[in-house]
């Protein structure tokens, strides 16, 4: 087992990560009193595990056995980011209240990013805040989405836009649940290790585009990858937790991706695809504010994406208006993450549409490409 240092914010919240064991190995490092905490008498209650329903399907013996049904309830949530609803978050609420809840009830979050945000939100929520166990079991989960304490749910109005900053006690990493992983999510991690690569550690770009193709895929470089990962992101929320400077970093790309995902209705594109075309408009606005940037190590994996978005080519309109709806934005300006050079991100406020707009339209050029 390999435990890295603990995320510590200013608030003195501490968030422990455990990698790379068995589930149950962790769970025992993690919550060694899991035996002890479904009380007979009803002093305490076992922990709620809200799971998404794919992954207990594909790996029931490896769940079950490091939280027993005997001992935990189970809530079983359907895959897809529509779950990310408050009709989800209701149930889950429910589900919790209809049995033995306490402020020392755990919830453990089973699944990726979408179970993880609204498991963690629902947290955050019951009595005030529960304990939360983070198990990410897809590689955008393992590598940022279970890191750094963001949980939340959709509206119409736009993705993440309800939610809470919440860290979990600990987050388990087991890569095995990876094995079962389909190939349009584990390009859906990627785009999130190509972001660490721009942002703060060039080498992950490389690593990271090796990853995407399946005959390079070795364990090592999986390990070496989400360690980086995790560590990047672990350092920055360590700094800013609640995104009032350098934590923004994290969202390059992600202003255009969210306005993307909300347009499609979070039906047909999901979260690593849009970051990918976000990240090609991010880059693109970035070269013409001096950015001295280069979108090969992004265009090179544009054949494994297969990203096909020219039924949106005649709503740019729609779409620059969601990047006006995002959470990050404090005026009627839209804040993006631009670089100056891979490792060298900043924050600038953009003013004039028409650059969002041609960033839209060099998107739509670029994955028509042959």
């Amino acid at each position: 087992m390999h435990q890295l240092p603990s995320l510590k914010t200013a608030d003195e919240t501490e968030c422990r990560f455990f990698l790379f064991q068995p589930l149950q190995e962790l769970r025992q490092k993690a919550l060694p009193a899991l035996a002890e905490t479904s009380d007979p008498n009803g002093v305490d209650a076992g922990p709620i595990v809200v799971v998404d329903r794919n992954v207990l399907a594909a790996h029931r013996a490896r769940v079950e056995s490091a939280f027993p049904p005997g001992i935990c309830r189970y809530f079983e949530l359907p895959p897809g980011e529509g779950s990310k609803s408050i009709a989800s978050w209701k149930g889950i609420i429910d589900f919790a209240l209809s049995g033995q809840v306490r402020r020392n009830t755990p919830l453990v979050a089973v699944g990726g990013g979408v179970t993880g945000d609204l498991a963690g939100f629902a947290a955050a929520s019951l009595l005030r805040g529960l304990p939360l166990y983070q198990v990410p079991t897809t590689l955008l989960a393992m590598v940022d989405s279970a890191v750094g304490g963001k949980t939340g749910i959709n509206h119409d109005f736009g993705k993440n836009t309800i939610g809470a900053f919440y860290h979990p006690e600990a987050v388990l990493f087991d890569t095995e649940f990876l094995d079962t992983l389909p190939e349009r999510e584990w390009l859906c991690g990627i785009s999130e290790v190509l972001k660490y690569g721009y942002i703060r550690d060039s080498k992950l770009l490389e690593q990271g585009a090796a990853l995407a193709n399946p005959a390079t895929r070795e364990p090592q470089l999986l390990w070496e990858v989400v360690h980086s990962s995790v560590m990047i992101k672990s350092g920055i929320v360590q700094e800013d937790a609640r995104e009032a400077g350098k934590r923004a970093w994290l969202n390059f790309g992600h202003t255009f991706a969210h306005a993307l995902e909300t347009l499609d209705g979070y039906r047909n594109i999901n979260h690593g695809e849009a970051v990918y075309a976000g990240m090609i408009a991010a880059l693109y606005v970035s070269g013409t504010r001096g950015g001295r940037v280069d979108n090969e190590p992004l265009l090179s994996l544009r054949t494994w994406y297969n990203l096909k978005l020219n039924r949106f080519e005649s709503q740019i309109d729609k779409l620059v208006a969601l990047m006006h709806h995002d959470k990050k934005n404090r005026d009627s300006s839209i804040q993006l993450v631009l670089l100056e050079e891979p490792g060298r991100p900043k924050l600038e406020r953009i003013e004039d549409p028409a650059i969002l707009y041609e960033a839209w339209e060099h998107v739509f050029r670029v994955l028509e490409a042959p």
